[in-house]
């Protein structure tokens, strides 16, 4: 028998964010079994916690189809989870793609901030507008290609990102998934964001990995980074950008990411979010 709980993600707010499923204990379950594990939560994703390995977590995370390297919204959940059962303020995570050093913050609701294990980047798309318009049941004229530009993008896992022209054509998007074929090769993971006035706001599809949509995606928020550079070109120093998604769903989440930019070129990402555990109980198998 294993403990485990559900905790909301990117969010203080119970009932709101990303929900996630922290197995703990997770010690002697095979791949295949954790695999069945997350498909029978069917969250965005379930993080697998094993027993310290020195002053690091050995953590595997996996969507209700696939293993994934690297993701924020489990990143997140999990130190906090794991915080919270030891009192730490400070841990380290090892993941496929990486260690992890995590700070902890807050009291009943609490925050964790890292440095993503991968630094992002972007790559171009080479799909017509009028075929990503019709993808993602939008109409051309919604697609940005002057300043920022579709993209694919990663900070471990690869999404194809979407820049759209207004916050208010996000509500319209869908992943029409009978126009899937015009991505080719391409990530189909589809992650759209608009420019607005306080930040960025964001979609993130992904049904052929089990995720219908999904309320907040940290890892895409880490890789928007990229986006942002080749789009703006910001001075050198320290920027952070807010990106709020969920909100279609009724699930608002809020990322936040800090990225260091010298010479041009991006030396560092950090993403900041918080947690909230909304039930604990025991796993039979």
């Amino acid at each position: 028998m294993r403990p485990y709980e559900i905790l909301d993600v990117f969010t203080g707010t119970p009932l709101a964010g990303n929900p996630l499923a922290v197995v703990h204990e997770a010690d002697g379950l095979s791949t295949d079994r954790m695999q069945a594990i997350a498909a029978e939560f069917n969250l965005s994703e379930t993080i697998f916690l094993h027993a310290p390995q020195g002053d690091a977590v050995p953590a595997r995370i996996f969507t209700p189809r696939d293993e994934m390297p690297f993701a924020g919204h489990p990143t997140v959940g999990g130190s906090v989870a794991q915080a919270l059962k030891t009192g730490a303020s400070q841990l380290a995570l090892t993941l496929p793609a990486g260690r992890v050093d995590v700070t902890i913050t807050g009291g009943d609701v609490r925050r964790a901030t890292f440095d993503a294990p991968v630094l992002p980047r972007a790559e171009p798309l080479d799909i017509a507008v009028e075929d990503l318009a019709r993808l993602v049941n939008l109409d051309p004229a919604d697609i940005v290609t002057d300043t920022y530009r579709p993209a694919r993008i990663t900070s471990g896992p690869w999404f194809t990102a979407i820049p759209v022209r207004r916050v208010a054509a996000l509500a319209d998007a869908r992943f029409m998934t009978g126009h899937v074929g015009v991505l080719g090769d391409a990530p189909r993971s589809l992650y759209l964001v608009a420019k607005g006035a306080d930040g960025y706001r964001a979609r993130m599809f992904a049904p052929f990995s089990g995720i219908e949509e999904d309320p907040a995606t940290g890892s895409a928020a880490v890789a928007l980074a990229a986006m942002v550079l080749a789009a703006e070109t910001p001075p050198d120093g320290t920027h952070a950008v807010a990106i709020r998604q969920g909100v279609e769903m009724g699930r608002a989440s809020d990322i936040t990411i800090s990225a260091e930019v010298a010479g041009g070129a991006l030396k560092r990402v950090s993403l900041s979010g918080e947690a909230v555990v909304i039930a604990r109980g025991t796993l039979l198998v």
